[in-house]
């Protein structure tokens, strides 16, 4: 679509902290856009680095500086202040490859009825000692129709802000940035969204997601690349669990997969889609005791929906170390074995998929946690 011929205004939001050896290329991306966003606005939350200096080298960049509050609030500054139809939000570190503003753009563009686009992406990350650039699939993707987009968001952040293009009237029916999320405010906001609103999944990679060991996080709560998945976790859970307790058994699950069970075990599908998702989310005493209250539902073997379920669980890209470490885990997943059918069924299908969990602890020669593992294997 030629440039002039867009009927809507493309604001970019791209939020910085103390990422002056990064931050440039992420605007040289975005200035190579084969369609170039109508703005960019940056905002900088109080980089105390040469974050201002590196900025100044660029022309046609909205400039803001704030005191330091943390992304999501930043976030909610920049919302106020753009002036475009679709914003999209962009990481300080990361690459847009050239085509992502016309691909995310032109189905918006098109469909009126469309309220969000999502692009792929691939991880990467440089070499420190040679230079050299290495990209690798996401450790967690899916492939959602429209309608699968939320119950695939609940397994999983497959959608990533630098990937998301979404109209400006729908982030102001949506509310603000989560602004006590340190990390996983994207994630929150992003289902959200997609509970509410209509979007669509694109097969092209739109941009690249880089990999690195700086610190995140704000001035008065950093921490360091290895915390990530912990810090993950906690937030989380405090979107979670909230979330789960709102949400109607037809929102686990999209009507397509709902339509291939007898309505009789379609509560029981729910029930073991909320454990997946407690599972994967690493609420594993949690996700146990859904998994309880599904066997205890229905005495019909599993359906194969339920099965895969089962087995996506202990899957996450979170890891799942407290599936192997802790006892009352182990201790729910014996009982669960113990209880009448589907009970032993899914015991055994969540213990074959854990397999792979105590080979990676041997080839890494953790023995440790490759003896904790084998003792979840055999406890029955």
């Amino acid at each position: 679509m030629p440039e002039d011929s867009m009927k809507h205004r493309v604001s970019v939001i791209l939020p910085t902290y103390n990422r002056a050896h990064l931050i440039g290329e992420t605007i040289q991306s975005l200035l190579e856009q084969t369609l170039v966003p109508d703005e960019i606005l940056v905002i900088d939350d109080g980089s105390s680095d040469n974050t201002p200096a590196v900025l100044a080298r660029y022309q046609g960049l909205r400039v803001v500086r704030t005191e330091n509050k943390g992304k999501a609030s930043a976030l909610n500054l920049a919302l106020t202040l753009v002036t475009g139809d679709l914003v999209w939000i962009v990481d300080d570190d990361d690459l847009l490859l050239p085509h992502a503003c016309k691909a995310l753009s032109a189905p918006l563009e098109n469909e009126p009825g469309l309220d969000f686009c999502a692009g792929r992406h691939l991880d990467f990350e440089i070499d420190e000692d040679t230079g050299q650039k290495t990209t690798r699939p996401p450790g967690y993707m899916r492939d959602s129709s429209p309608e699968q987009i939320f119950p695939d968001l609940l397994e999983g952040c497959h959608v990533f802000q630098p990937g998301l293009m979404v109209r400006k009237c729908i982030y102001d029916a949506a509310g603000p940035f989560n602004t006590s999320l340190v990390r996983s405010q994207d994630y929150e906001m992003i289902l959200r969204i997609a509970r509410y609103h209509r979007g669509m999944q694109l097969s092209e990679v739109v941009f690249l997601h880089r990999e690195h060991s700086g610190r995140r996080g704000s001035a008065t709560d950093g921490f360091a690349a290895t915390e990530n998945a912990e810090r993950w976790a906690a937030f989380n859970r405090r979107i979670f669990l909230p979330l789960l307790d709102d949400l109607a058994d037809e929102e686990l699950l999209a009507a397509k997969d709902l339509e291939k069970l007898p309505p009789a075990l379609r509560r029981r599908a729910a029930r073991v889609k909320r454990g997946c998702v407690l599972a994967r989310q690493r609420m594993w005493p949690e996700a146990i005791a859904a998994w309880q209250e599904a066997a205890a539902m229905n005495s019909t073997p599993l359906a194969e929906l339920e099965r895969e379920m089962l087995a996506r669980s202990p899957n996450s890209a979170l890891g799942a170390p407290e599936l192997l470490a802790d006892v009352d885990v182990r201790r729910g997943l014996v009982a669960l074995s113990r209880m009448t059918s589907p009970g032993p069924e899914m015991a055994a299908t969540l213990r074959q998929a854990s397999r792979w969990h105590v080979r990676a602890a041997v080839r890494a020669g953790d023995w440790r946690r490759a003896a904790q593992g084998v003792r979840f294997l055999l406890a029955r």
